[in-house]
């Protein structure tokens, strides 16, 4: 007797089940002829794989522009701002290798303008006059008298030089002087300093020599009266590199602002391109990008400082001044890229640690672990296994002191030790 002859009445627990069975099969297979009858979906696209692409050509693109903003805004902040560049180069007035330069620049220009061995010639032989027998000797010292007369104007500026006077002229100077730095940057003409066709950038003696005169004649030296007013220039810098990278420079102060909001959007635009679930990468790429670009900016740096400072001629600039004068104009550029590199690694850095890859989650739980070592505290957490995640997490009570291990004994109990001042370090966790 079959399935279908047996009469009715209550139906058995296996008649039930292949009924229920019989209904699914039924379904499944209306499902299926249904699907048959339904007009093809159009192939979808992959539009994944496009947009990855796009958010690494951004990413790309993000340390391009960085490498580019960094040197164009310190131009605009530190080269163009006049407040700004006397703030950089007032600390050079206190530094020995300027000092040295300038006191031996404006002593040979004081001793071009005065003819001291002439005048010293001149007033010995007035004195022969009144001592003929002495008169070939007293001749003899001019050129003796003419060489302690500059030792004695060296050593007035080599004094002056180091007074708190002159780190206010400089000040003053170099304000002045800043005007060549802002012709060169903007391609105008004119002013008090321009930059000459070898790439001079020099300041004014005039008040210097003026204080030097005024200070030899206070101390009785006579002779200083007869200086006169000497407008002459010191050559802080020389390098025909900077007459042939004017064009450069102009364009990047005129584009400092836009390459930064270009940086700025091309790196929010990767990280809005990318497919959902790869912003936290693209976002890590960004911040890596910005870093290397920095790591690269930095190198550049080093190779130009070198490569400028053996394109100063000794003659025009002692490489111990060009060196100080260097080394200062690029301390604010260094800072910004070694906080920009920094900041760009904080960001690689957190958006590694804060996505589910298994190296990030090595991390973050060695980094939890050396908390608990160092903070002493203790946390009981919840994980579920279908969902493959943490649901609760909560402190419990523990001795505050460095955790050094876990443990488990046969019976599943679970526990810690630590260090205490008895040795007793040893405990067990307990419901």
């Amino acid at each position: 007797m079959t399935l279908n002859d047996q009469p009715a009445g209550p139906a058995s627990p296996e008649q039930e089940e292949i009924l229920r069975l019989r209904a699914e099969v039924a379904r499944l297979q209306q499902e299926r002829d249904t699907a048959r009858k339904a007009p093809p979906r159009p192939a979808v696209r992959h539009t994944g794989l496009a947009r990855r692409i796009v958010a690494i050509v951004l990413v790309v693109i993000t340390g391009l522009l960085a490498f580019a903003t960094v040197p164009a805004l310190y131009l605009r902040s530190e080269v163009i701002d006049t407040d700004h560049y006397v703030a950089t180069v007032a600390p050079l007035a206190s530094d020995p290798a300027i000092q040295a330069e300038i006191a031996d620049k404006v002593t040979q220009q004081i001793t071009d303008a005065v003819d001291f061995q002439t005048i010293t010639r001149d007033a010995l032989n007035e004195l022969a006059k009144t001592a003929p027998r002495v008169a070939a000797v007293l001749t003899g010292l001019a050129p003796m008298l003419a060489e302690l007369t500059k030792t004695l104007i060296h050593t007035a500026v080599a004094r002056f030089v180091a007074t708190p006077q002159f780190q206010d002229l400089w000040i003053q100077v170099n304000r002045v002087a800043h005007q060549g730095l802002v012709n060169l940057a903007t391609g105008s003409t004119g002013g008090t300093v321009s930059i000459d066709e070898n790439g001079t950038v020099s300041i004014s003696t005039k008040e210097i020599i003026a204080r030097v005169k005024t200070l030899l004649v206070q101390q009785g030296v006579d002779i200083a009266s007869r200086i006169p007013e000497v407008d002459a220039q010191i050559a802080l810098f020389q390098s025909p590199e900077l007459v042939r990278a004017t064009e450069t420079i102009r364009t990047l102060d005129r584009l400092g602002p836009i390459l930064a909001w270009l940086t700025v959007l091309s790196a929010v635009g990767a990280i809005a391109v990318a497919p959902r679930g790869r912003r936290r990468s693209t976002t890590s790429g960004v911040g890596l990008a910005v870093a290397v670009s920095m790591a690269v900016l930095a190198l550049s740096l080093v190779i130009g400082r070198s490569y400028v400072l053996n394109s100063i001629p000794t003659s025009a600039v002692s490489p111990a001044a060009a060196e100080s004068l260097v080394e200062a104009l690029l301390v604010p550029l260094r800072t910004s890229l070694r906080l920009v590199f920094v900041v760009g690694l904080l960001i690689a850095l957190a958006a590694f640690l804060g996505g589910h890859s298994r190296p990030a989650e090595y991390v973050r739980h060695g980094l939890a672990t050396a908390g608990d070592y160092i903070t002493g505290k203790i946390w009981a957490l919840r994980h579920d296994e279908q969902k493959n995640r943490v649901t609760a997490n909560r402190p419990i009570p523990g001795p505050n002191q460095p955790i050094l291990s876990f443990g488990e004994d046969e019976r599943g109990e679970v526990y810690f030790m630590t260090t205490t001042v008895s040795g007793k370090g040893i405990y067990q966790f307990v419901k």
